[in-house]
């Protein structure tokens, strides 16, 4: 009797099929675990670490530069303010002297002064909230709030710096009509 190729195939087939799908089919069984070794599950968690912390490190260095440059420009804008104010008010004082009444042109450049304080209170803890953004549970609303807050302190210095332009305003009509009283 000879075997047809046909069915040796067929059979051949079976008995893969059967060498495959039986093992499988043992896995699947409810209530038994896949069988690991402890020491697969302790290299693979411990991989997942160090991947985990050098992830956070480079976020955090990340952060750390932008916040070093975000803080060179803030500062460099902050002191701008500031100086300005401060010659504001030495040519208010000498205005006052003079016989111009300023008290409108310093109660202007005090509340400059106040907004320019905020600001940079509020520059100060948008940095903090950047770096604490690595470490919160739901990192892309620690950071949509750290780049609110950020944006308030840019606000601030927009508002010091309007307010500063409005007591130039106040004091160059002040001395404007100083010179034409002089005349």
């Amino acid at each position: 009797m000879r075997m047809d190729t046909r069915v040796v195939k067929g059979a051949l087939a079976i008995v893969l099929a059967a060498v495959v799908i039986v093992p499988v089919a043992a896995w699947a069984v409810p209530g038994r675990a896949p069988v690991r070794t402890p020491k697969a599950n302790a290299s693979r968690s411990a991989v997942a670490t160090v991947r985990l912390q050098a992830r956070n490190q480079l976020l955090q260095d990340r952060i750390a530069k932008a916040l070093a440059n975000r803080a060179r420009g803030f500062d460099r804008a902050a002191s701008r303010i500031g100086t300005r104010i401060d010659d504001v008010a030495a040519l208010a004082a000498k205005a006052g002297l003079a016989g111009g009444d300023v008290s409108g042109v310093t109660s202007t450049l005090d509340q400059a002064r106040t907004a320019l304080d905020a600001a940079k209170a509020a520059e100060a803890k948008a940095g903090d909230m950047f770096k604490a953004v690595p470490a919160a549970t739901d990192r892309k609303a620690a950071f949509e709030a750290a780049r609110e807050q950020a944006r308030t302190a840019r606000t601030g210095l927009v508002d010091a710096r309007a307010l500063l332009r409005s007591a130039i305003l106040k004091l160059e009509a002040i001395v404007t009509g100083l010179a034409g009283a002089a005349q």
